[in-house]
């Protein structure tokens, strides 16, 4: 179990959020975990939706809008002719993670603040297996409608972690038995394929512009560069995330 706490103001914030599209609505109406507040549904869509999720529990938060009124309210975003405004805390409790198989990872995002990036890195790590993403309070993102959204639904099975203090996780997690390994261009770092990536760990990963903070590498028990071949001399952190977390599962499934 890891101690460090997550900043209090978050927790225990309700915000109202909305999503939109097939992916990041059915399944936010099958779970059930959130408050539902409003669904307001394209009215010649009713009929598929319906086969989907079970309405009746909703019909007092349940609009069926003509193609105008629908359009009209939500021209400017892809809706697919759904969109669920929905309410509840979707950040928890860092001192509530355990490692629940052999091989447990964390992904702890460092200085990281575009929300493009960030909604990728959700749906990646879902994909991937991850067991959680760590970031910490100040100078990183918010988590939005823009991340909820590019996430495409993963946010609902991916445990969202804000901390006070990277650094005091990174050393509570290395207590309880996880390696810790930081994907930065160093003259200590290895190649990223061929780092091992079994067991109880925690990656890390930091901005494009920044990278990890000097005070977070000091902690990390190994570090691992992923190769550029073009001119453009840095690689979106989404990108990177994807190779690193992609080889850990390959390494976990298949290898030996």
């Amino acid at each position: 179990m890891v101690k460090n706490k997550v900043h209090n103001k978050n927790i225990k914030r309700n915000n109202i959020f909305q999503v939109h599209g097939y992916n990041n609505c059915l399944p936010l109406l099958k779970k059930s975990q959130y408050e539902i507040i409003i669904i307001d549904i394209l009215d010649q869509k009713k009929d598929f939706f319906a086969s989907k999720v079970d309405f009746q529990k909703y019909s007092h938060c349940l609009r069926s809008l003509n193609r105008n009124d629908f359009y009209n309210k939500y021209e400017n975003i892809r809706s697919q002719g759904i969109v669920v405004q929905f309410k509840g805390p979707i950040i928890k409790e860092i001192g509530n993670y355990k490692a629940k198989n052999s091989n447990s990872c964390l992904l702890i995002l460092d200085n990281i603040e575009d929300p493009q990036n960030v909604g990728q890195i959700i749906r990646t790590a879902e994909c991937a297996g991850i067991n959680g993403i760590v970031f910490p309070y100040h100078n990183s993102f918010r988590v939005s409608n823009t991340i909820i959204n590019v996430s495409q639904g993963a946010f609902l099975n991916m445990p969202l972690y804000e901390v006070t203090n990277i650094s005091t996780v990174i050393l509570d997690l290395k207590k309880n038995d996880h390696w810790v390994i930081g994907i930065e261009n160093s003259i200590e770092s290895r190649l990223w394929s061929q780092l091992d990536y079994t067991g109880h760990i925690a990656i890390v990963v930091g901005s494009e512009g920044k990278g990890i903070r000097k005070k977070v590498i000091e902690h990390c028990d190994f570090l691992g560069n992923i190769p550029m071949q073009g001119e453009v001399n840095s690689l979106n952190v989404s990108a990177a995330v994807s190779a690193v977390l992609f080889e850990r599962l390959r390494q976990i499934k298949f290898k030996g």
